[in-house]
């Protein structure tokens, strides 16, 4: 599990991405954007290339039936997120894995409640109300890091999904209609990270227990 910052945008790292990913980059708007594109590509394909002992800039990508990316010629599964200035790059060995990083809510911001399950909004309603935006994030990387793992994403409502409580260990308690969204799965695995102040984290892989290694990159070097 690798996460570092894109604070500003760095066109050294362009060199770095496919003619696909240069085209999305070159129409992205706005430095933060364009930062937190260049800056995660440029991070997954560096980590790619580091495990595989391969040149980053020759990796090719292809995508699932349900757009998830994957290595065409590689047995390594891999997992990117972005929020703010984070972002995530998580890889596994033989097992599907999803990882979701989110900048915390401003307090006063409104949440989409919608996509929690009743279970969850019943224990949300009981947050205090200082800690309902971290507690939202919480619930939020949790469902989303399970719906990467297993490929679909949000074409499934994360409201069919129920995870455990913020303050209870990382948890898929239930997947309403889950027979009808995806193939039997192994057990989900979900893991909380610690994705630094203001953001929250979570990576979920399908199989038995893991073991987590985080890794903060200071800065992504061509």
């Amino acid at each position: 599990m690798w996460t570092a910052r894109a604070v500003s945008v760095s066109e050294d790292l362009a060199v770095l991405l496919d003619a696909g990913e240069r085209r999305v980059y070159g129409a992205l708007t706005g430095e933060r954007v364009r930062a937190q594109y260049v800056t995660a590509h440029a991070l997954l394909r560096t980590v790619l290339g580091r495990v595989l002992d391969r040149d980053p800039a020759s990796l090719d990508f292809a995508a699932g039936p349900h757009g998830k990316p994957y290595l065409r010629d590689g047995s390594v599964e891999f997992s990117l997120s972005h929020s703010g200035e984070l972002v995530a790059v998580a890889l596994a060995l033989g097992v599907p894995v999803g990882v979701d990083v989110e900048r915390v809510p401003e307090p006063a911001a409104e949440l989409p409640l919608p996509v929690l399950s009743a279970e969850e909004r019943a224990a949300f309603d009981r947050v205090p109300g200082p800690e309902r935006s971290a507690a939202f994030a919480a619930y939020w990387v949790r469902k989303e890091a399970v719906l990467k793992a297993t490929g679909v994403g949000l074409r499934v409502d994360p409201a069919r999904l129920t995870v455990s409580a913020p303050d209870r260990p990382a948890e898929l308690l239930d997947w309403r209609g889950r027979e009808e969204a995806v193939p039997p799965h192994p057990s989900v695995r979900l893991y909380d990270l610690d994705a630094g102040s203001g953001y929250r984290g979570a990576v979920a892989l399908l199989g038995g227990a893991h073991r987590i290694v985080p890794r903060a990159v200071s800065s992504v070097r061509c």
